[in-house]
């Protein structure tokens, strides 16, 4: 930007505020509103919807095409398809039934200007890479190339009629509900068999390459609910296992066999197992103590978990989404 430009755009902006971009704006006009009666100037300030300064390239328009603007960088174009120059596009190469409607907001997005370095008319094509905002609609178009969407696991659409929409961002809002249906007709718009079903791909950062399917939730709820009732019963034959373990050790550590030891009662018996007795009893501890409780933490764990997240009854966590499905 030159020290002129500079100057005149700092001036403008002090006029008009800091949401006024006309880096690329002409001098000479800025200079002359500048110079400018307040009515005149007012008149080119861009306030309540009057003219503005600001750059508007020249759209290359084909014959085919009628063109609505507002010299405000507000487009419509009805014509035939194509997403570049004159040659691009099923149009371009000349093809029928490719009929087109090209919504634009801010052609050159951030980087509009109206002439070049050398003071020569820009002259532009779409760009639906660099063009602000866009809904484009067409009768046959290569939908998926224009926007560089990524290929996904349906694939790209390739000569089929199409909506594109572009912005930083998008919102789609509805008072009531919102469907996305695919698959509601038997043949598409030229008439020929529809022979796959592809469904709905969300993907974001424009990044396929780890496509996974959806779950459907009321069944992921029977699958967990009964992964739960399996943990449960195993919970329970531990349980049993430790009981019927317990009542054997110590019996065992009791236990004594025939042997030189007389008894009062006549009967000979051995000594019991003096070394087995302090593990024995740690173990016995351990069950009772440890394990045992461990088991009722683990049962209570598990109700509370069934509970929370797959019984519905705390909304908080819930898994499944009360307003969202899918099939």
């Amino acid at each position: 930007m030159s020290t002129t430009q500079y100057y005149l755009e700092t001036t403008i902006r002090k006029t008009l505020g800091s949401g006024v971009d006309l880096a690329y704006a002409s001098p000479a006009l800025v200079s002359a509103y500048i110079n400018a009666s307040p009515d005149r100037r007012f008149e080119q300030s861009g306030v309540g919807g009057n003219r503005s300064l600001e750059p508007v390239p020249k759209y290359k328009q084909t014959i085919s095409e009628k063109v609505i603007e507002n010299g405000r960088n507000a487009w419509i174009v009805l014509g035939v398809d194509r997403n570049a120059s004159a040659l691009g596009g099923h149009g371009g190469r000349g093809q029928t039934q490719c009929a087109s409607i090209d919504l634009v907001a801010g052609r050159m997005g951030g980087y509009v200007r109206d002439r070049d370095d050398d003071g020569r008319v820009i002259e532009v094509n779409p760009d639906f890479k660099v063009d602000a905002a866009r809904i484009y609609i067409s009768q046959k178009a290569d939908i998926d190339d224009y926007f560089e969407c990524a290929e996904g696991a349906c694939g790209n659409s390739i000569g089929q009629s199409a909506i594109g929409l572009k912005a930083d961002d998008i919102r789609v809002i509805a008072r009531k509900s919102i469907k996305l249906i695919t698959g509601t007709d038997n043949k598409d718009s030229t008439t020929d068999k529809v022979k796959e079903l592809t469904g709905i791909e969300l993907i974001a950062n424009n990044d396929d390459s780890d496509m996974q399917p959806l779950v459907k939730g009321n069944n992921l709820v029977k699958a967990l609910t009964g992964l739960w009732d399996q943990i449960n019963d195993l919970n329970q034959v531990v349980q049993h296992f430790l009981m019927y373990q317990s009542a054997y050790n110590e019996k065992l550590l009791s236990h004594r066999h025939l042997g030189n030891i007389q008894l009062p009662s006549g009967k000979r018996y051995t000594a019991v197992a003096f070394e087995m007795q302090p593990e024995g009893n740690k173990c016995i501890i351990e069950h009772c103590a440890g394990t045992q409780t461990s088991l009722k933490n683990h049962q209570s764990n598990m109700t509370a978990w069934n509970k929370n997240y797959l019984s519905g009854l705390v909304d908080e966590t819930y898994i499944n989404s009360k307003n969202n499905k899918t099939n």
